[in-house]
């Protein structure tokens, strides 16, 4: 019998159970705790509701995945994520904004490659500087930064729309970008240089002039990011990305 008898989310309720076992010590720091199997005995629910509630625990820095081995509480002493997601939606809001901002940014860089002009491609390599000398670790100011560079390329375009577009769903594409980088805050260092390489990779086809090859090189920026959070939610790709 389910031990859960409150009305309401059941992946939420199953993280506020799982969050006092942790917080009272049931569940110590750096032990396993028990499978998905047992979980959903115990709790009387699906696979598919532990899963997310797994899901919420680790996106929040409570537990971490061992490859072959379980969920693992995470350590006392681990820096957390100190960014507050319970609810699984939060993580869809995040991968349906990103599926938008792939399928307009797509044209995007693919316009500003082809209507560049030597103003446009000096804003771009500002904002592309910026964020590559970025000392901080805060991931609202690295998500700014991030999204100047995207907005300095749909200024490029010279089509007033993309821009305008942008700035009027900010605060969406800044909830994905934040949960982005405090997802990477524990491999920082890697994290900033990858996405300063595939940022490169884009300023030189919008550069080149190259629709092509800009078109590509963002595909590879934004699609890492969608096939993480649709893993997390075990979830297919509804359709392949076409040049």
């Amino acid at each position: 019998m389910s031990i859960i008898t409150q009305r309401g989310n059941l992946a939420e309720i199953v993280v506020a159970k799982l969050m006092e076992r942790i917080d009272s010590g049931l569940y110590a720091p750096g032990e396993k705790i028990p499978s998905s199997a047992q979980l959903c005995e115990e709790f009387g629910v699906s696979r598919t509701v532990i899963r997310e509630a797994l899901t919420s625990l680790k996106v929040g820095g409570r537990v971490t995945t061992r490859q072959g081995a379980g969920v693992y509480v995470s350590d006392k002493d681990a820096k957390t994520l100190n960014f507050e997601i319970s609810r699984i939606e939060d993580i869809r809001s995040a991968m349906q904004i990103l599926e938008l901002r792939l399928g307009v940014e797509i044209q995007s860089v693919a316009l500003a490659a082809s209507r560049r002009t030597p103003e446009a491609l000096a804003e771009i390599a500002r904002a592309y500087d910026n964020l590559e000398n970025l000392v901080t670790q805060d991931a609202e100011v690295e998500a700014r930064a991030d999204f100047e560079f995207h907005l300095a390329i749909a200024r490029a375009t010279r089509n007033p729309h993309f821009p305008s577009f942008l700035e009027a769903v900010i605060e969406s594409i800044n909830f994905e970008l934040v949960l982005k980088h405090r997802q990477s805050a524990r491999g920082y260092s890697t994290y900033l240089k990858k996405i300063n390489k595939e940022h490169a990779a884009i300023l030189a086809a919008i550069t080149q002039g190259d629709a092509k090859a800009a078109k590509a090189a963002l595909i590879v920026h934004l699609e890492e990011s969608l096939h993480r959070y649709r893993t997390m939610l075990d979830e297919p790709a509804s359709s392949e990305t076409e040049d």
